[in-house]
């Protein structure tokens, strides 16, 4: 089941859903950041009624952060 959730500055928890909706994902990648998509419903709702989420991150940070998981998944196995 995919979901997001996020704290804001203010501390409050916000989470998006989408059950066990199909789930459509999108990766977009510059030479300063990569931005993630992920939306549901997209099947069956018009684009402005759609669950979604989007994150946007440093691409360093992604990339310290995909090292990290290859290097732990290397020495699990």
């Amino acid at each position: 089941m995919a979901h997001a959730i996020i704290r804001g500055k203010n501390g409050r928890r916000y989470e998006v859903d989408f059950e066990d909706s199909p789930v459509r994902v999108e990766v977009h990648a510059s030479e300063e950041t990569i931005e993630i998509f992920v939306e549901a419903d997209f099947e069956i709702h018009a684009e402005e009624r759609r669950r979604f989420a989007i994150i946007n991150i440093p691409r360093h940070l992604f990339s310290e952060a995909t090292a990290g998981a290859a290097r732990r998944a290397a020495t699990r196995g």
